[in-house]
C-alpha cells in the first residue's frame, strides 16, 4: 500500500486514499507530506474540514497537494468550484494529488465528481493479525523505542486495531518513554493504552 501511493506520487499521479475513521488515512498523508517536505519539494496541505480551507485551494506552484477529507467540500457551491479547479490546474501542470477520505463523493457538482471519480483509489482495508503484528514491529523500529519482554504480544492482545489508532497510541508510548527515560515495558503500555483511551473517551 505505501510503496503504491509513493510510487504513484512519484509519477504524479492523482490518487484517493480511501479508509474508514481511525483507518490511519490521516497518518500516511501527512508522512507523505513530510517526506516531500523533507526533500525541499513545494507542497500545499488543505485540512479540508476546517473552516476555511478552500481558500488554501488557490495556492501557488506546487509539486505535492494533499487534500485530507475532501468529501468536507462538498455542499459548498464555492468550495466545490475551487476543488474543481484547483484539480484541473494541478494535473495540467503535472502536481502530485493526495485526496484522502471515506470514499463517497457526495458532490453536487456533475463535473467534480467525474474528475474526483478518475483519481486512482486506494482503500485501507482492516487489517489481519499477521499485518497487525508487522505493524506492531514496524512502528517499534519507526519510533525507535526499545521494546520489554512481551510488549508486542500485548499490544496485539490489548491495543487499537485500527491502523491510525495505533500510530497514535505509539506516539504516546514514545513520548512517555522518552521524558522518563524508561525501556518500553508491558506496564508502559498498559499506562499509555488507558491514557490513551481516556483522552478519546
Amino acid at each position: 500500500m505505501i510503496s503504491s501511493l509513493r510510487h504513484g506520487l512519484d509519477e504524479r499521479a492523482c490518487i484517493h486514499l480511501c479508509g474508514a475513521e481511525g483507518s490511519g488515512k490521516s497518518h500516511l498523508a501527512l508522512a507523505i507530506l513530510a517526506e516531500w517536505s523533507g526533500r525541499q519539494r513545494r507542497t500545499c496541505y488543505v485540512p479540508a474540514r476546517e473552516h476555511g480551507a478552500a481558500s488554501l485551494l488557490d495556492g501557488g506552484d506546487v509539486e505535492l497537494a494533499v487534500i485530507e477529507d475532501v468529501e468536507a467540500l462538498a455542499g459548498c457551491a464555492r468550495a466545490e468550484l475551487a476543488l474543481f479547479n484547483a484539480l484541473n490546474r494541478w494535473r495540467a501542470a503535472h502536481v502530485a494529488v493526495l485526496l484522502t477520505g471515506s470514499g463517497a463523493t457526495p458532490f453536487e457538482l456533475p463535473d467534480l465528481v467525474s474528475r474526483v471519480s478518475q483519481a486512482a483509489r486506494l482503500t485501507l482495508q482492516p487489517l489481519g493479525e499477521e499485518a497487525l503484528a508487522r505493524l506492531i514491529e514496524q512502528l517499534v523500529a519507526d519510533f525507535r523505542v526499545v521494546p520489554g519482554r512481551g510488549l508486542n504480544e500485548y499490544l496485539l492482545r490489548h491495543g487499537p486495531r485500527a491502523p491510525g489508532r495505533l500510530v497514535g497510541l505509539f506516539e504516546r508510548i514514545s513520548r512517555r518513554a522518552q521524558a522518563e527515560r524508561r525501556v518500553v515495558s508491558v506496564p508502559l503500555a498498559r499506562e499509555a493504552l488507558r491514557d490513551f483511551r481516556d483522552g478519546e473517551a
